[in-house]
Order: structure tokens, then C-alpha cells, then sequence
């Protein structure tokens, strides 16, 4: 079924049925689909925490960055970040989210990610830095609002708003009103939490440590004006990419160059353990 025939029946059946289409969303936007296993960077240590989510590590020693990806991500992404983290003198440790490559689990939401997060850095110990894409980005700066500790951050390609990605997953499905409304209400009982509670314009006035906002202007999975939001919100510094995509600021040397740049020496670097 195509795009334009999958909204034009949920418009119908929504219409008819609101509650089972609005469940049938909340499904749909809840469950990634799992990508085919690929081989895991030679160069990186794969890992289990102890409460089930697993992840790669790059590097042994310095300070501790944590990374999370993206909806249907997972941990490997971060293998370029790596290339000029190490070097540089950090450890990298990246999640695979509740429900993505090797963690268990049917499905994820931001408010479970950032949770994950927090239950990561309690084994990893003191943290310089946390990094997030897309879903990631914003789940990392739910996390350090809940109390996820670190000295800065790095959101790339996040959104500003998880009510503004529901809207846009219900105008993809085509919903009418009414169900648009019970799954806006579905997901919320899922999350824990109102929608509102998730976006980073609400909650960035009460972020104090430095932030670098990452955005390409070309993003097509979430628009550039979200970046922007998220940088003023939060007093962030906010670095515009060309050309390079949603997942491309991963891979570019030169953002990979001005993260290393932005993370600096840590404090802790003297005093963490290894």
C-alpha cells in the first residue's frame, strides 16, 4: 500500500473507528523496525550493561562521553565520532536504545530512552559528555533535565518538540481529528508523561551547562527551524551544516572536528578513574 492510499483508509477507518486507528498509530510510531544485524566496527568493544541494554565502546581511557542515536539508529552510527573522539583522548560509549539493534525490548519512546540513559551512567560512572541524535538528542536533553549528570552536550538533528513529531507522524498516516486526538492521548499514557513535558522549549530555560546544537539546513527528517529552536531555547551554540543531511552530521570530518573542539579537556580527566 502507498502513502497516499495508506492516509486516505486511515482517514476513513479513523473517521469510523477512531480508537482502534488512534491504537494502531500509537503502535505504528512505538515499534522500530529492527534492520538487519551488520557487523560490528572492528575497532570497537561490544558490551552488555547489566540491566540488558547493550552498546560499543571506543577507547579505554580519559573522559567518558555517552552517545544514543536516533529512531531506528543504533550504536555503530557513532563510529566516525569515534575516529576523532579517541584520539583526542575520550572514551566513547554508545547505547543501542530499548528496542534497537542488540537491546531488548518491541518498543521506545523518548522518555524510555532517556531513562536508559540515566541507567547507563550510573555504571559508567562520572560522564564529560553526552551526545544525541535525532530521538537521542532530545531524549539526551529530557535526561540531563532529569538529572543525568555531565559537563556538556551535543544534540545533532534533534527535534524541538515531541508534540510537533506526533503531528507530523499523524498527518503521514492521514488521521482525522478525533483519532489524531486519542493517539496524541495514547501516546502521552505510553510516555509516562504529557507530551508537552518532552519538548526542549519548555524544559531549556532550566539547562545551565554548555550545549553545541548540530542541524543541517538540508534535514529532511527533521527541519532545520527545529536546530534553531532547540540553540535558543537553551543558549546553545548552534553550528549550520550544508548538505549533509539528517545522519550525514555523524559522518562529516569537519562536525566531527568541531565536536572534539567543543568538548575540550575535562576536569575529570585528571581525576576519573579508567
Amino acid at each position: 500500500m502507498n502513502a497516499s492510499t495508506l492516509r486516505t483508509a486511515n482517514h476513513i477507518l479513523g473517521s469510523l473507528f477512531p480508537e482502534a486507528v488512534a491504537e494502531w498509530a500509537r503502535r505504528r510510531a512505538m515499534r522500530p523496525m529492527r534492520a538487519p544485524r551488520r557487523p560490528d566496527p572492528p575497532e570497537a568493544e561490544a558490551f552488555t550493561f547489566r540491566f540488558g541494554l547493550a552498546g560499543l565502546r571506543w577507547g579505554t581511557s580519559g573522559p567518558r562521553v555517552l552517545a544514543l542515536h536516533g529512531w531506528q539508529g543504533r550504536s555503530s552510527q557513532f563510529r566516525h565520532l569515534a575516529q576523532v573522539l579517541v584520539p583526542a583522548g575520550f572514551q566513547l560509549i554508545a547505547l543501542d536504545g530499548p528496542a534497537h539493534g542488540r537491546s531488548p525490548g518491541r518498543e521506545a519512546n523518548p522518555s524510555a530512552m532517556a531513562d536508559a540513559l540515566l541507567e547507563a551512567s550510573v555504571e559508567t560512572g562520572p560522564l564529560h559528555a553526552v551526545i544525541g541524535h535525532s530521538m537521542g538528542g532530545a531524549a539526551s536533553l529530557y535526561a540531563l533535565h532529569q538529572g543525568l549528570a555531565a559537563e556538556r552536550a551535543v544534540v545533532m538533528g534533534a527535534p524541538a518538540a515531541v508534540s510537533d513529531v506526533l503531528r507530523r507522524i499523524s498527518r503521514g498516516l492521514g488521521l482525522p481529528a478525533r483519532a489524531e486526538r486519542l493517539f496524541f492521548r495514547a501516546m502521552e499514557r505510553r510516555n509516562g508523561v504529557p507530551n508537552c513535558v518532552l519538548d526542549i522549549e519548555r524544559l531549556g530555560a532550566e539547562l545551565s551547562l554548555p550545549i553545541l546544537v548540530v542541524h543541517d539546513r538540508g534535514d529532511s527528517a527533521v527541519p532545520f527551524e527545529d536546530g534553531a529552536r532547540i540553540a535558543g531555547a537553551t543558549r546553545a551554540q548552534l553550528l549550520e551544516t550544508q548538505g549533509l543531511g539528517h545522519s550525514g552530521v555523524l559522518r562529516d570530518a569537519a562536525v566531527g572536528r568541531r565536536v572534539v573542539e567543543f568538548l575540550g579537556r575535562s576536569r575529570l580527566s585528571e581525576s576519573a578513574p579508567d
